[in-house]
Parts: C-alpha cells; sequence; structure tokens
C-alpha cells in the first residue's frame, strides 16, 4: 500500500534550501543554505514564506523576485536573515527548494515555540520582539 505524501501544513517540520540569484534557480548572489523549522507556530501568524509554501510537498521548488528590504518580514521569526547577499542586487530572486516535510513530535515543536519567544528584544533580526 502506498502512503500518501505529507504536505506542509501547521506543525510541521519543513527542511528548505535557500539561495538567491540574478535570475530564478541562480545561485551567484547566496549559496543553498538549509533552513529548518516548524509550519505554523509564529505569535503573529503566517509568515510571507509560510504563506508562500502551505499546501507544498517536498521536492517542490520555487523562484520568488524579491527587494533585500523585504527580506526579514519575508522570514520573520524562522530565519534571522542578515541578508547574506554577495553583491547589491535589487531586486532579486529567492530560490526555495523544500527538501523535506515531516510530522513534528510534540518535543520539536515545544522547543520551537521557546525559542521563538525567547529573544529578550536585542537586534538580531529574529522578529521575536516587538
Amino acid at each position: 500500500m502506498k502512503t500518501a505524501k505529507q504536505r506542509i501544513e501547521p506543525l510541521i517540520k519543513v527542511d528548505l534550501r535557500v539561495s538567491a540569484g540574478k535570475r530564478p534557480s541562480g545561485t551567484e548572489v547566496m549559496d543553498p543554505e538549509p533552513v529548518g523549522f516548524i509550519f505554523g507556530i509564529g505569535k503573529t501568524g503566517l509568515t510571507p514564506l509560510e504563506r508562500k509554501i502551505e499546501g507544498r510537498y517536498a521536492e517542490e521548488q520555487l523562484s520568488l523576485e524579491i527587494s533585500k528590504s523585504a527580506i526579514p518580514e519575508f522570514f520573520g521569526h524562522i530565519f534571522p536573515f542578515p541578508l547574506r547577499l554577495k553583491i547589491a542586487l535589487d531586486p532579486f530572486y529567492l530560490n526555495l527548494k523544500i527538501v523535506s516535510v515531516s510530522p513534528a513530535d510534540a518535543r520539536e515543536v515545544v522547543r520551537a515555540m521557546a525559542e521563538i519567544t525567547a529573544c529578550s528584544g536585542c537586534d538580531c533580526g529574529c522578529g521575536g520582539h516587538f
């Protein structure tokens, strides 16, 4: 019997490869970098990134034209993205590959929620202070 593929929905663990380029699928602006998170646990609802990948499956890819100034809001609490961009290209293509999608166990959910609320007001870009 064939098992159904897990789709991205709340409390699902998601692993992405994020890169950036001058064109869709390009990596000349930022080499692929892993990003892992539990979907849907942010304090202020879904981030723009989560809205873009909701309902998708492992191995799917997407490219989005985005400006550098939109990056902190786009990732929110998921990835304190310090703009590791090699050139001053604006806008650029943000390339996402969904590497894996799997159920998160209760400990992972609790740990992720604690990490989101742990930051006490620094200027780290984590999105955890308002």
